[in-house]
């Protein structure tokens, strides 16, 4: 069967994590509280409210994905703070701008992305994340890759986390490609792997480290560019929708 579509996970597949992190989030969002609300904020005081609200769970196939402004009005609320809701949201896009400082895309990602647009192959990224796509778009475009990618999906849009099939599906329905048309490359068996085969589509486990050689029922490769072999020919610079 034709493969019209490629499908990618974003941390530890497509980019590499940042400068950032939950502690130095958790600390310019208590900044902005010290000076937007009338309270005294410090940093620990956030990362305990949020380490609060945050759900800790395994994945399964009924996952809630929670999402960046919930988990900040919880943790205001929490706190005892009082928060509008717009206070929220300028402090949501603050965590996500400090968590994600310094992300960067590896070097295999972008020749592969270049390649896959050239030779027609439609491409999107679905991944588990509290940020919702609009907060990745800004991100997306300052990484240069707004014009390889046709949709990106976070699991926060959907409400429903990998490995559940929805938001494969979302991203499929972007695209207009049924699911035996493409194939998803993400780095962790349990959500990337089990959700795009619960999905219906076929999918290969990206392990840099080479510490996996065999698998049942899935592809394993070390670099993406490995994927020039598993698409071969595949389609042309030609190819339409």
């Amino acid at each position: 069967m034709t493969v019209r579509a490629v499908l990618f996970d974003w941390d530890g597949t497509l980019a590499r994590e940042g400068l950032g992190g939950v502690p130095a989030a958790c600390a310019v969002v208590a900044d902005y509280a010290a000076r937007n609300l009338g309270v005294d904020a410090r940093p620990a005081d956030v990362e305990r409210a949020f380490a609060a609200v945050l759900p800790h769970r395994a994945p399964d196939d009924g996952d809630r994905a929670p999402e960046i402004c919930g988990i900040l009005g919880q943790a205001f609320t929490w706190l005892g703070w009082p928060a509008s809701a717009g206070d929220v949201e300028a402090a949501a896009r603050l965590f996500f701008e400090t968590a994600c400082r310094g992300q960067h895309i590896y070097d295999d990602a972008r020749a592969v992305l270049a390649s896959l647009k050239y030779r027609g192959y439609r491409v999107g990224v679905v991944t588990n994340s509290i940020f919702a796509a609009e907060y990745w778009r800004p991100l997306v475009n300052g990484l240069g890759l707004a014009g390889y990618l046709e949709t990106f999906v976070s699991s926060a849009d959907v409400g429903l986390a990998k490995p559940n099939p929805a938001p494969f599906r979302r991203a499929l329905a972007d695209l207009g490609i049924p699911p035996h048309e493409a194939i998803f490359v993400g780095d962790t068996p349990a959500t990337d792997i089990a959700g795009a085969r619960a999905a219906g589509l076929r999918a290969i486990l990206l392990d840099r480290r080479g510490r996996r050689r065999e698998a049942a029922g899935y592809l394993v490769i070390e670099r993406l560019s490995a994927l020039a072999d598993v698409l071969g020919e595949g389609l042309s610079p030609l190819a339409g929708p």
